[in-house]
C-alpha cells in the first residue's frame, strides 16, 4: 500500500508540473503538488455535470437572466449537499465561479486536486484567515464571481442554519453586487447513489442582485446587518420549510418562495387577458 501511495504521489507531482503547472497560491499555504486552475478542464467538467443533472434529476433552473454577465460578483447560496458547488457552476456557465472552501478538502487525495483545478482556494475555518480574505477580494477586483456559502457547511436538516460573518464581512468591505441563490432538493443526493434512479426534483433559483451599501469603518453592527440582509434574500427564494432558523426572524416573508409567487402572478395576468 505504501508503494502504491508513493507511486500515485510521484505521478501526480510530475503530471501537475508538466500539464497544469504547480499552483503558487496553494504552495504558499503549504499545499504541494497542486495544479493551477484550468479553464479547459473547468469547461469540460461543467459539460459532464450538466449532462449528469439533466439526465439523472429533474433539474429546474430559474432566474438565469439575473446572473451578471461581467464584473465582480459575490454569489451566496444555502448549502444542502456536496453536489451544490458543481451544480451551481454548471447552471451559470460560461461564467466561472471561484469557491472559497475549507482547507481540509484540499488535503484529501483526488478531491483536493479537483478543487484546485476548479479554481477554488482554501480558508482555515474558525481562524482569522486574512490570506483567504485577501484572495477573495482579489478575485472580485479581477471581475470574477466569488462563490460563498454563508452557513459555512452543509445543513444536516436541509433548512437554513446560522450564518458565519465571513461572507457579510466581504460584502461590506467590497460593495460588489451580491447574487442570492436558493437551492432545493439537492439534500436528497446525500442518501446515496440509488436516489438518482428516482430522478429527484432539484431547483436552483438565482435572485435579483443587490448591494450592501456601507460607508466608513467596518463595524460588527454593519457586518451583522449585512448578514441578515444576505440571509433574508436567500430565504425569500426558499419555501418556508427550508428557512430554518431564519423563519421566525423574517415572519413577513410569505410561505411560498418568491419565484413561485411571481409565477402565480404571471399566470393570473395571462388569464385576465
Amino acid at each position: 500500500m505504501a508503494t502504491v501511495r508513493f507511486l500515485a504521489t510521484l505521478i501526480s507531482r510530475y503530471a501537475t508540473r508538466l500539464v497544469f503547472g504547480e499552483s503558487e497560491q496553494l504552495l504558499r499555504v503549504g499545499l504541494r503538488d497542486m495544479p493551477r486552475p484550468s479553464r479547459p478542464w473547468y469547461l469540460a467538467a461543467c459539460g459532464v455535470v450538466w449532462i449528469f443533472f439533466r439526465g439523472w434529476s429533474r433539474w429546474d433552473r430559474r432566474g438565469l437572466d439575473n446572473i451578471p454577465t461581467d464584473g465582480g460578483v459575490m454569489m451566496v447560496s444555502n448549502h444542502l449537499s456536496s453536489a451544490d458547488p458543481p451544480m451551481l457552476a454548471a447552471a451559470m456557465y460560461p461564467r466561472w465561479p471561484k469557491y472559497m472552501a475549507k482547507i481540509e478538502l484540499f488535503e484529501k487525495p483526488f478531491i483536493g486536486y479537483l478543487f484546485a483545478l476548479s479554481g477554488a482556494f482554501p480558508v482555515r475555518r474558525f481562524d482569522a484567515d486574512t490570506g483567504a480574505l485577501r484572495e477573495a477580494e482579489g478575485h472580485l477586483e479581477a471581475g470574477e464571481i466569488l462563490g460563498m456559502f454563508p452557513e459555512g457547511h452543509r445543513s444536516d436538516t436541509g433548512a437554513l442554519i446560522e450564518a458565519h460573518p465571513g461572507t457579510a464581512l466581504l460584502a461590506v468591505r467590497t460593495n460588489v453586487p451580491v447574487l442570492p441563490v436558493a437551492i432545493t432538493g439537492s439534500e436528497r443526493f446525500r442518501r446515496g447513489w440509488r436516489v438518482f434512479f428516482q430522478r429527484p426534483k432539484v431547483r436552483v433559483v438565482f435572485g435579483q442582485p443587490f448591494q450592501i451599501d456601507h460607508q466608513g469603518r467596518v463595524t460588527r453592527a454593519a457586518v451583522e446587518a449585512a448578514s441578515l440582509r444576505i440571509m433574508r434574500e436567500i430565504a425569500a427564494q426558499l419555501p418556508e420549510k427550508y428557512r430554518g432558523v431564519y423563519r421566525d426572524r423574517f415572519p413577513d416573508l410569505p410561505a411560498e418562495a418568491a419565484i413561485d409567487l411571481a409565477s402565480t402572478d404571471d399566470s393570473a395576468v395571462a388569464l385576465s387577458r
